[in-house]
């Protein structure tokens, strides 16, 4: 069953975003959405995507905004909790979005790209990010969550297996957009390491974190 994510999770389901049992999909594919907005600022900036802002739209304008965009399909939804998923033009699933139960505003949104864009390419147009995030998502890939909370931005990226090195060259392949005022909820329940530049995946999974969690996270 597709499991989609809740807020106070955001950084720890990247297994689940797609299925709960089974093999997962590829980290990185060609056939996820070709999209460059991160970088480009087109239509929106960051957190922005496609009209979309967390914190600000409404759960109801964002859906509608996905059922216009020819780039999308199969926009799906449900109403307890807000949350609604779609798929590139071509049918591959690639992205979620979900709100706030009680005021209907969206507090996050994630979006599995084509690898179109570099790690470089993201520390240039946004500066040094603060914190990272591993995890060892199948024998051939693992990724790491490079963690810009000013921002309100996330980026997922795959430096190959576990023996690969983060560098300039890591090609983003999930962007994670949340409301930057949210913060303070999603570190409350996360475990990270902080940001020490282009370095082995064994070095920052090995590393000592510099966030835990005060409380325990609960999914929805």
């Amino acid at each position: 069953m597709r499991k989609f994510f809740g807020l106070s999770v955001a950084l720890l389901i990247i297994g689940t975003f797609v299925a709960g049992c089974g093999t997962p999909p590829p980290l990185q594919s060609d056939k996820y959405l070709k999209d460059t907005s991160l970088l480009s600022d087109d239509p929106c900036a960051a957190p922005c995507f496609h009209g979309i802002v967390p914190g600000k739209s409404t759960f109801t304008d964002a859906v509608s905004k996905l059922k216009a965009e020819s780039a999308f399909t199969n926009v799906t939804t449900q109403d307890k909790p807000p949350q609604a998923s779609w798929s590139t033009s071509a049918g591959e699933a690639c992205c979620q979005v979900t709100a706030d139960q009680d005021t209907g505003v969206v507090n996050a949104l994630l979006v599995k790209v084509a690898p179109n864009m570099t790690l470089k390419q993201g520390t240039e147009k946004y500066g040094d990010p603060k914190y990272v995030y591993t995890v060892d998502y199948t024998a051939d890939e693992v990724a790491v969550a490079v963690i810009f909370p000013d921002k309100g931005i996330v980026t997922w990226v795959t430096p190959g297996n576990d023996k690969g090195t983060v560098d300039g060259a890591s090609k983003v392949v999930i962007v994670l957009y949340i409301n930057p005022a949210d913060w303070d909820k999603v570190l409350s329940t996360a475990t990270l390491q902080g940001w020490n530049g282009f370095q082995s995946y064994q070095a920052y999974k090995n590393s000592t974190p510099v966030v835990t969690p005060r409380v325990t996270p609960t999914s929805g």
